[in-house]
């Protein structure tokens, strides 16, 4: 029998950026931990993400890992909060998204 030859892929590299802030580390925890499906531990870190930055995309994110969570309450303070923030920040459509996260969320 004839020996095969070993074809060897050349293995691309992906350079992964370490987090600036704490935030984002948090952010970056939250998602690992909702890709193995543990939405608790990944609402938890997004709650403190929320506290230590505070801005609109934050709260969206921890409303939408509390809805896959099953905390609808939660998830709808949130996303509150979320819209709230997009409409005094100026940002009508990101607003509007979140308008309809929340609906659905109620339905």
């Amino acid at each position: 029998m004839a020996r095969r030859r070993r074809r060897f892929r050349k293995l691309e590299t992906v350079t992964v950026s370490a987090p600036r802030t704490r935030g984002e580390a948090l952010k970056h925890r939250a998602r690992r931990c909702a890709g193995k499906g543990e939405y608790r531990k990944a609402a938890l870190a997004l709650r403190e993400a929320v506290a230590l930055e505070g801005d609109a995309a934050s709260w969206a994110l921890l409303g939408d890992m509390l809805r896959r969570a099953r905390r609808p309450s939660e998830a709808a303070q949130a996303f509150k909060q979320a819209e709230w923030l997009h409409r005094r920040a100026g940002a009508p459509r990101r607003a509007a998204v979140v308008a309809r996260l929340l609906g659905t969320l109620a339905a």
